[in-house]
This record gives C-alpha cells, structure tokens and sequence, in this order.
C-alpha cells in the first residue's frame, strides 16, 4: 500500500509540473528567444512612413515593404503524433470590417462584403524550433487579400478588422486565435 501512495503521489507530481501545451500568441516578429512584443486582443500598426497620397495598392505595398508582420508562437506544441516541421501548416481568415452599425464599413446593408470569412489564406512563413512553432504573415500581403476591390481607388484609411490564424499539424489543430488589427 505504500508503494501504491508513492506511485501516485509522483504521478500526480509529474503531471502538474507538466507545462501548458500549445500556447497561442500573436506578436510583431519572434527571435530566437521567442515572440517580441507579444500582443493579447488587438493590434496597431502605425500609418506614418506609409504611401497615403495614391492608390490603396501603393499604400499596401509601402506597408508591405516596410515590414509590419503579424507573427505568432505556439509554445510547447504537442498533437496526437510528434510535432514535425513535415507535418506543420495553416492558414488565416480575415473578417468581415464592421463600423458598428451592423453592416460591413462603408457598405449598404444589402450590399455584399468584401472578404468572405471563410476564404483561407496560406500562412507565408512557418518554422519549428524544439517544441515551439513560428509563423508570419506580411501586413501588406494580408491588405491586398482584405481590400482587393480597392486596389485602384484613392487611398482611404482601412476600418480595423479581425484575423483567425489556423495551424496544424496534419489534421491536429494546434493553434485557432483571432486578433483585431487597426491601422492608426
């Protein structure tokens, strides 16, 4: 019986000294040490050092050259078979813009949205290091696939709209998080 409470007492010692698996954060870039500037509900980038005298495809472009990023860490990843950097991929959705009326912003109710949420977009950029999974996408990149319509039309700041990234690996879901993105 004595063996038995030891048995059972390090096991219970072994599992809550286990670290949380899969956990999610989005950040502006990562390092070898992880996520930098890590980031909880929201996300706001900057417009200064944007085009915003010209089309809104120069203005994404500028963004998209200057290097705003919407990254993301998942530490500790753990699935069903062993995290590989083979069986690692994703995607992410982009909302609906909303201006709080109910309607998509700077649409008519009955008018059809820009982006449907469902289109999935491929991460650009994903890497393993031990049990931790990076990732990326370029905010320009993510702007010309939210505003396609707006490619040649005069530059008009961008409502905030929110962003799903999706990893996996195979068929295990890794990561499922959303962030709200603003461009001030």
């Amino acid at each position: 019986m004595h063996k038995g409470r030891i048995l059972f007492f390090s096991l219970v010692f072994l599992f809550s000294c286990r670290q949380p698996q899969n956990v999610a954060t989005f950040c502006r870039d990562f390092d070898i040490n992880g996520c930098i500037g890590p980031e909880k509900d929201s996300m706001v980038f900057p417009l200064d050092k944007s085009e915003r005298r010209k089309t809104f495809r120069d203005f994404w472009n500028s963004v998209y050259f200057r290097g705003d990023r919407l990254a993301f860490a998942i530490t500790n990843a753990d699935s069903r078979k062993e995290v590989t950097f083979e069986c690692l991929h994703g995607h992410y959705n982009l909302s609906e813009s909303h201006d709080g009326s109910g309607s998509a912003a700077g649409t008519r109710p009955s008018m059809p949205t820009t982006e449907d949420a469902t289109a999935k977009h491929e991460l650009e950029y994903i890497e393993l290091r031990e049990k931790n999974v990076y990732g990326l996408v370029m905010l320009g990149a993510m702007l010309e696939k939210k505003f396609p319509e707006r490619r040649d039309a005069a530059y008009s700041p961008p409502p905030p709209f929110d962003v799903t990234y999706h990893v996996y690996c195979g068929k295990d879901p890794l990561m499922q998080k959303s962030i709200r993105i603003e461009l001030k």
